[in-house]
């Protein structure tokens, strides 16, 4: 877990308890199982074959951190980075800077569930904007959330994120049609670091 700084290989910040960096491949493994419980679904909404099912998830989230080979697949349009809990050393959820409904970038993650109800979703969603304005070099970033998720519109605006206007609905990737909440922030100066770009916006 020494790797602590953004190369061409990936991306590495600290903030609060946590490690944010690029996943090797067993702990993006961790990370998927992070958020394949039922309550994390209620909200996220994957494809059945995104979801770890027990007992594999159980295994999945006692992976220890800086172990497996590189993540050789990574998301196209998307930038992901895994929470590690530098204090129990695990894997505790994941953060993301993705390309939205509308082609822009936006902010989304979770938490494994012994980190939810803490607290700790604003320095998750705080870590997503520390991603898109000081790592990625993004002005804007926005999210969602559903209607009625309030634990995940608190730790938006904890974050520092602010309501926006929006599309009403959006689709979860299960095809499931929910009302949404918008949220946005924007910094006058982004940065970009010298880990790897979000390459759909490149373009």
């Amino acid at each position: 877990m020494a790797k602590r700084t953004c190369d061409r290989r990936g991306h590495a910040f600290a903030l609060g308890r946590f490690l944010f960096r690029t996943p090797t491949a067993w702990e993006y493994a961790a990370a998927v199982a992070c958020g394949s419980d039922p309550a994390a679904q209620r909200w996220l909404g994957w494809l059945p074959d995104s979801v770890v099912a027990e007992p594999m998830r159980s295994e999945a989230l006692r992976i220890l951190p800086g172990t497996g080979p590189a993540w050789a697949t990574p998301d196209p349009h998307s930038v992901d980075v895994v929470a590690i809990d530098l204090l129990e050393g695990r894997c505790a959820g994941l953060v993301s800077v993705h390309s939205g409904e509308d082609g822009g970038p936006e902010t989304g993650g979770y938490l494994a569930p012994a980190y939810r109800g803490r607290g700790l979703g604003r320095d998750l969603f705080a870590a997503g904007l520390l991603l898109a304005h000081s790592h990625l070099g993004l002005p804007r970033v926005r999210a969602g959330a559903e209607v009625g998720n309030v634990a995940s519109g608190r730790s938006l605006e904890a974050a520092g994120m602010r309501r926006a206007s929006g599309p009403p609905h959006y689709t979860l990737p299960n095809g499931r049609v929910s009302e949404a909440w918008w949220y946005q922030h924007d910094v006058p100066r982004p940065h970009r670091c010298p880990g790897p770009r979000a390459e759909w916006l490149a373009r």
